[in-house]
This record gives C-alpha cells, sequence and structure tokens, in this order.
C-alpha cells in the first residue's frame, strides 16, 4: 500500500465473501474424503504408516525383555486414538445446519459482486442460498459456510469449525504424544547399537545367530526377517529425523492453539487480527514518511 502516490481506498485485508468467490461454480464439498484428496493429505496418511510400522515392526520388537510391554502399549494407545480422532475429523461435516440440509449433489448459487458487496449479508450466504448462524464464515475452498470457521486444514482436507474442532486438537495432541514416544525407543536403540548391542538381541531368534553380529532381525517376533546391522541403523537414523522434525512441527501447532484458546480466539479472527496489525503500521509508516502530501480527509482515517 503507497499511500502517498494513491488514495488510500484499501485500508484493510479483503473479505472473506471476496476471496470465496473465486470458488464460484464449483460444487460444495461435504468433508474430508470428498474429491479430490488434498496432496498433504496423502502425505499425512503415508507417514502415519511408515512411523507404525517401523516404529511396531522395527524398533519396538529390539527393547529389552522388561521394556516390551510398555513400548507396545502406551504409543499403541495413542496412534490408535489418533486414528480415531483423525478419522472423525476428516469425516465430520462442520458446515452450519441450514446448509447440511441441503442437497450437496447440486451446484451452488453463483456469487453476483454487482448485486452484493459480501457472499454472507444480514446472516445469509448468497452462494449457499440459506440463513446461517452469526459464527459461521463462508469457505471459498469448502465452498460452504461453516459454523464456528476456523480454519480450513489441508492436512485433514477439511474445515475446522465448531463441530470438529476438538477431534482435531485431540489429533494433534494424540500424535505428538505418540510419535514422541517412539521418538525416545528410536534414540535408544540407535545409542545402544554402538554402547551395548547385546541389549538389543535379548529375542530368541537371536540365540540361532549369537555369534554373528552383524545379521539382525526386523518384524518380530511375528514375521522375522534377517537383515544386516547397517540397515536398523540407517531406519532408526531416518526414523529420528522425520519425528523429529514432525515432533516440533505439531508441538508449534498445539502450543499456538492453546494461545488461541487462553484468548478465546479462532485462528481465522488470530489472521484477521495480524492483517489490520500489518495495515495499520503501514499507514503509520507512510504516514512518517510523507506526512506533506496526505489530504486532512487521508490523515483523519489513518
Amino acid at each position: 500500500m503507497n499511500i502517498c502516490n494513491k488514495p488510500p481506498n484499501k485500508v484493510a485485508a479483503e473479505t472473506l465473501g471476496q476471496a470465496a468467490a473465486e470458488g464460484q461454480g464449483q460444487y460444495t464439498r461435504r468433508n474430508g474424503w470428498s474429491w479430490p484428496l488434498h496432496l498433504f493429505q496423502v502425505t499425512a496418511w503415508l507417514l502415519y504408516l511408515f512411523y507404525a510400522l517401523v516404529g511396531f515392526g522395527i524398533l519396538v520388537p529390539l527393547l529389552p525383555h522388561h521394556w516390551l510391554f510398555a513400548g507396545y502399549v502406551c504409543p499403541g494407545l495413542c496412534f490408535l486414538y489418533h486414528l480415531i480422532v483423525h478419522l472423525s475429523a476428516v469425516s465430520i461435516d462442520p458446515a452450519d445446519a441450514n446448509v447440511r440440509e441441503k442437497n450437496y449433489l447440486r451446484p451452488v448459487a453463483t456469487f453476483n459482486r454487482s448485486q452484493h458487496a459480501h457472499i454472507i449479508e444480514n446472516l445469509h450466504c448468497h452462494v449457499c442460498d440459506v440463513d446461517v448462524s452469526a459464527k459461521s464464515k463462508h469457505c471459498g475452498t469448502c465452498n460452504k459456510c461453516i459454523c464456528g470457521f476456523d480454519h480450513h486444514c489441508k492436512w485433514l482436507n477439511n474445515c475446522v469449525g465448531e463441530r470438529n474442532y476438538w477431534h482435531f486438537l485431540n489429533s494433534v495432541l494424540s500424535a505428538l504424544l505418540g510419535l514422541g514416544l517412539l521418538l525416545l525407543v528410536a534414540c535408544y536403540i540407535f545409542m545402544e547399537f554402538f554402547l551395548d548391542p547385546g541389549v538389543l538381541r535379548s529375542d530368541q531368534h537371536f540365540d540361532a545367530v549369537k555369534n554373528h553380529t552383524d545379521c539382525w532381525f526386523v518384524f518380530l517376533p511375528a514375521a522375522p526377517l534377517q537383515t544386516r546391522a547397517w540397515a536398523i541403523l540407517l531406519t532408526a537414523g531416518i526414523f529420528i529425523l522425520l519425528s523429529l522434525m514432525t515432533v516440533i512441527l505439531l508441538g508449534h501447532l498445539l502450543a499456538f492453539h492453546i494461545y488461541l484458546m487462553w484468548n478465546k480466539l479462532t485462528t481465522y479472527e488470530y489472521v484477521l487480527q495480524q492483517r489490520l496489525q500489518q495495515v495499520v503500521k503501514e499507514s503509520e509508516m507512510q504516514l512518517e514518511s510523507c506526512p506533506s502530501q496526505l489530504t486532512p480527509i487521508q490523515v483523519l482515517l489513518l
């Protein structure tokens, strides 16, 4: 924004209605299973499978006998709970109650900028063509009004709103706990591999190869598959790097939403707040840099 060279006809961020109007003519998405699937959603499922397969198929079975039960149960319960709440967050339709009563198979109405300034006016959405609650916002990606709109999550391929916010939050928390526990297991195995590898060879299948220290097994005890020591070490190293990055990102996300709940804000409200602060900051900088070129009305507006 350069108010020194042109009139300040735009002093705030674009409205959500203007952004959502780009999705005109589209069909409404019901939930996270509606096509097309997002790349982030597919990536999340692949990572889940990788962490579960490597964690419970390769790393945990190498723990000493007295740690095996805890190694399976503690992270296993977290992974199972995460699967349940994640599927719930994806499957729940977070739309406004009046929107959910409509037929999703029909295309939505076309938003006409010449007739309406915003998509939602007087609690009526001109795209969904229904009356909505005061807390509903129109999502341009899902092309429908979301009750208690927080944000559109690409990892879920679904909007996060009032109906599935706690499922989303529990999904983040359970993923952080489960992956954090497996990360501790991976770090322990990685260190013991150099300090005392015999501690990791407590399973009965290692009795037959106790004189071959380079011979290891994966997918114990149900389907033992023989491999080499370097493969175990490489797998554990990759697991540690990926899980460490994921834990940091999940921790940051969880801390951000705790901050939002403490301040009684949604992600959408936080973003609007930051944009408004940025506009005010830029306006103040422009006012200091070229005050002589501003008219009295522009000064009052700023």
